[in-house]
């Protein structure tokens, strides 16, 4: 089988997207298809980039990604008010972009790829953004082989939609007339792909996030210290993912057990909501913020530390939300400390197969920390999870699932 696997974010970007994309896209290449990726020439940021005699790479360079990139440079730890000036101007610019800041690199892609000889057999586009939805329905249209959807997460009727009430109404229309023209949809948890298919009326299939194995095959937890460390990996989402309710939990333990030693470290882009709890709670001694880290630094981190943060939205568009940071989680072996809604595929996830804490409340989460540091006061360690079954939660054994449903509509 010939695939054309589309999504603009791709290894050697630093994305959980770009982790997932390439994760199919090796296994499919290593089961024996032929796989074309279309992708941007994005940022070298050290995800390795796949190699497999059956898997090429085409890359269209993206008009809009030094604009991008500046505007990121306008978030400095410190920043002055003329930064935050800016970062307001580009908010607001970008509400008249449409469809996305990714939708000149769609095009010059979509020109790129209409050139080729090769034709593939199915078309399989992974959005967000919105662009690659649009640029995936025209190559299938173009080629006359069958469409796939992978909805790593909801476009137009997303939780996270950043526009007005007009805008949606666009979105959702011209959204609506590309899916119809699916033969399959796929998305990464069970409330989605029901939301999917109910809006739709097209065949979804649950394709989760995982983790890879060979990944952590040569991490080791070493636990080198007798305070308990707690890591967290990623963005701190502004206004969604609320830092405050696990770290008032910190000052609490402290508060009423005063010498338990323990360590909170940040990993990823500089966020004023963790430094402004910090400051008002009084923790400064014990929570840090490091900046951006490699992917393979951050896989380090996640098996090093003595339990992992998992920072979700708590709120009820959150049910679906299974994100790939919680099967690299699961992958690290380290107990998850959940906070968002608690009612949600991911905090089921964790209840269910026990791999931890599931809790908005400071006195739980004090409890549970208090839990842990006396723990690995006494042994010198914390107990990993005891999970029963992991396969079922490996990027391949999801790539085979995925696999599978494409075979079945070619």
């Amino acid at each position: 089988m010939r695939i054309l696997l589309i999504c603009p974010f791709f290894p050697p970007e630093n994305k959980i997207a770009a982790v997932r994309i390439s994760k199919l896209a090796s296994f499919w290449a290593s089961a024996g298809h032929e796989v074309r990726v279309l992708t941007r020439d994005g940022a070298d940021e050290g995800l390795i980039v796949p190699e497999h005699a059956g898997l090429t790479i085409h890359r269209v360079a993206d008009p809009m990604m030094k604009a991008v990139s500046g505007v990121q440079s306008l978030k400095p730890k410190k920043p002055r008010p003329w930064h935050r000036a800016a970062s307001v101007a580009y908010a607001i610019a970008m509400k008249f972009v449409w469809p996305d800041i990714y939708g000149r690199w769609a095009k010059a892609a979509g020109r790129h790829a209409a050139a080729w000889d090769w034709r593939p057999d199915v078309v399989v586009t992974s959005v967000g953004p919105f662009s690659a939805l649009m640029l995936g329905s025209r190559l299938a249209k173009h080629f006359e082989a069958k469409l796939a959807v992978d909805y790593r997460d909801l476009l137009s009727n997303s939780t996270y939609y950043p526009y007005g009430a007009l805008r949606r109404r666009l979105d959702s229309s011209v959204e609506r007339r590309h899916v119809s023209d699916a033969a399959l949809l796929t998305t990464v948890s069970a409330p989605l792909a029901d939301e999917l298919e109910a809006a739709y009326g097209v065949p979804t299939v649950v394709v989760t996030n995982g983790y890879d194995p060979q990944d952590f095959a040569h991490l080791e937890y070493h636990p080198s210290s007798s305070e308990l460390r707690i890591a967290y990996c990623g963005w701190v989402i502004p206004k969604r993912r609320d830092p405050l309710p696990f770290l008032s939990g910190v000052a609490e333990l402290l508060r009423a057990h005063p010498d338990t030693r323990i360590s909170v470290d940040f990993y990823g882009p500089h966020s004023a909501e963790v430094a402004a709890a910090i400051e008002s709670l009084g923790l400064n001694a014990a929570v840090r913020q490091h900046g951006k880290v490699s992917h393979a630094e951050s896989l380090q981190i996640q098996a090093d530390s003595d339990a992992l943060l998992l920072l979700l939205w708590n709120d009820p568009g959150e049910k679906g939300v299974l994100s790939g940071k919680v099967f690299e989680y699961i992958g690290a072996a380290r107990p998850i400390i959940m906070t968002g809604l608690e009612d949600s595929a991911a905090g089921d996830l964790i209840r269910d197969n026990g791999l931890g804490v599931v809790s908005n409340d400071p006195a739980a989460i004090a409890d549970a920390l208090y839990a842990m540091a006396e723990e690995k006061s006494r042994t010198g360690r914390v107990q990993a999870p005891s999970l029963a079954e992991g396969t079922q939660f490996t990027r391949d054994a999801q790539s085979r699932v995925f696999l599978d449903a494409l075979e079945a509509i070619v």
